[in-house]
């Protein structure tokens, strides 16, 4: 039985294409002889069959070589079962069987669902309650924050978000000082007399409080600074009493303080439906949490993240992974995750055996160690883990069959990580994946493809900080090479686009046609050698950020037996080439089978 599908208003006369035959059918007759014709699912020895819903699309984008694109989408119980050009060729699953042609996006392109590889959803929902003042624009559920570019407009910027507040304390987030100007508590002392004040920087990985801040957390000195530090056993120099600064490993004193507020009534219900709009908007349909624990303990995060995003109208999967840190305390790591996966996996949660690993700081805070010449300034970067203790970290979890995903950011601190891989051993079915990697040489380009390395790429790097950078930090010859992705490509090394949001928007065409046309907030465009092809970035937005996180056999590309996971979109991203892929509008997804608008 043949049941036609339309969302929204009606668009003609009921169309079946049949073999090379074409019917149009006037609406009512039509109507007719759906109700008119009796059908039982069956099949040989009266075996019962899913229902089949076939998509039709004016084209799609399978990311698959053997067949690149087809017209019809056949899905049964949430799985791909055949592709086509015609209802024809899609016989041999569909008759005799009852099945709906779905023509609501016969006008537009299907893709396989998106995939954002690095994200961390407990940060992304904190964050989406809080105002957002950064360099860039941001289009958040809450509307548009636009770009704040100089010191004097982060101050008025400031000023209006705290006269417009009344939260105890305020936090907000995105500063940063090669844009905004040096900050520190004495300023936000002088911006907000007696009132706590946290501003996060735009690396996440920094906070600066005001002194009514310290205060409410019972800090009234140097030592007693120290001795917060001390508690989650940060390193000493992560830390700046002076200027109410918590870095790296010190930022975890200044979360540990804000858990009560940042994870208030009813906020991270509220932040999880935002993310959870924000991916539908951006066509994502699986995304993995690169550290399941940074507000508080795995279990904790794990549950929060499971009530959001198990439930059946969820248009998304979620991938959650432990730390390094976090098992460095675990005897038994089978028993870990065997418990892990019986309390938390569910039909959109996913647990693997994959751990992630950290090396040095942040890229958006000039914290990752950089080889000679170094920083302008002559500042050194920050280890967040020190090199000794991250050599032990990679052969026990290497050893221990974890595939690793590891952050690294600087180019001193990506020969760490590229010498202790060099001592493992062989192992087949395992993988390692560098996570960020803001800076690296032609060299160590070729060290990644000759061990067979992943990398799973954060393009908004030379996006907001190629113009600085190259002014302050790396200085030019290196600022225009941030991110040398065009080298990984020509090396054939698989790779990955993410968003690591808040670092950049769940919006992987945008993040798609940074890394293929490297434009900087000041519309230069930095060593084009280093783009990356219209086919690369839409494989790194699909097939290989599927592989980069191990499910490549079963999301990624559209093809029998995988996930019936679809991005509609209003146009061919083929067809406006790269300079058109931040122009491409996502009207919703299809997630294992069911529909959800943007």
């Amino acid at each position: 039985m043949l049941k036609r599908g339309l969302r929204g208003k009606p668009r003609g006369p009921f169309a079946i294409e049949w073999g090379n035959m074409m019917i149009e059918l006037p609406r009512r007759s039509a109507l007719g002889m759906l109700v008119a014709t009796p059908f039982a699912a069956s099949g040989l020895g009266g075996s019962t069959f899913p229902k089949v819903t076939v998509f039709e699309a004016r084209t799609v984008i399978t990311m698959e070589p053997s067949r690149p694109s087809c017209r019809f989408v056949a899905v049964a119980d949430g799985v791909i079962v055949a592709l086509g050009d015609s209802l024809a060729e899609l016989e041999p699953w569909t008759k005799g069987r009852d099945m709906t042609l779905d023509r609501s996006f016969a006008g537009q392109v299907i893709m396989p669902g998106l995939i954002d590889p690095h994200i961390h959803p407990m940060q992304a929902a904190v964050m989406l309650n809080i105002p957002f003042i950064a360099p860039d624009e941001w289009r958040l559920p809450s509307g548009t924050s636009p770009s704040a570019l100089t010191p004097a407009d982060y101050r008025r910027r400031l000023a209006d978000a705290l006269a417009g507040s009344t939260d105890n304390p305020f936090v907000t987030w995105g500063y940063h000082d090669l844009f905004h100007g040096p900050l520190s508590k004495a300023d936000l002392d002088a911006m907000a007399p007696g009132r706590a004040v946290v501003v996060w920087q735009r690396s996440f990985h920094d906070i600066i409080v005001s002194s009514a801040m310290l205060e409410q957390w019972g800090i009234g000195s140097a030592a007693d600074f120290a001795a917060l530090l001390g508690t989650v056993k940060a390193d000493p120099e992560h830390g700046d009493y002076a200027r109410g600064l918590f870095t790296e490993t010190g930022l975890l004193a200044a979360v540990g303080k804000l858990r009560p507020v940042l994870l208030g009534p009813g906020k991270i219900a509220k932040g999880m439906d935002g993310l959870q709009a924000m991916m539908r908007r951006g066509g994502v349909t699986t995304v993995s949490d690169m550290t399941t624990g940074i507000f508080a303990d795995f279990a904790t995060e794990a549950g929060l993240i499971k009530a959001a995003f198990d439930r059946p109208e969820s248009a998304a999967r979620v991938m959650l992974m432990p730390s390094a840190s976090l098992l460095d305390h675990v005897p038994d790591l089978d028993g870990w995750v065997t418990t892990a996966t019986r309390n938390f996996a569910g039909p959109h949660i996913r647990i693997d055996r994959r751990v992630k690993l950290f090396a040095d700081g942040a890229f958006f805070a000039l914290n990752m160690r950089m080889n000679p010449p170094g920083y302008i300034d002559g500042h050194l970067g920050r280890w967040l883990t020190e090199p000794k203790a991250l050599s032990a970290q990679l052969r026990r979890y290497w050893d221990a069959g974890f595939a690793m995903h590891i952050h690294v950011n600087g180019d001193e601190g990506l020969d760490v990580v590229l010498d202790g891989i060099a001592t493992l051993s062989p192992r087949r079915g395992q993988t390692i994946t560098l996570e960020h990697l803001g800076y690296s040489t032609e060299a160590q380009n070729r060290r990644i493809a000759g061990l067979g390395l992943l990398v799973s790429a954060q393009p908004n790097y030379i996006r907001v900080l190629g113009d600085v950078y190259g002014r302050q930090g790396l200085g030019p010859g290196r600022a225009e090479v941030i991110n040398r992705l065009g080298s990984l490509e020509r090396k054939g090394v698989p790779m990955g686009l993410h968003s690591d949001f808040n670092m950049a928007p769940i919006d992987p065409l945008y993040l798609a046609w940074i890394a293929a046309n490297r434009i900087t907030l000041e519309g230069k465009v930095k060593a084009p050698a280093e783009r990356i092809t219209l086919e690369k970035a839409l494989r790194a937005i699909t097939i290989e950020a599927a592989q980069v996180i191990g499910m490549d056999g079963l999301i990624g590309s559209i093809a029998p037996g995988k996930k019936a996971d679809l991005a509609v979109l209003d146009r061919d991203p083929r067809a406006g080439g790269a300079a058109g892929l931040r122009d491409i509008k996502v009207a919703g997804v299809v997630f294992e089978g069911r529909y959800s608008a943007a």
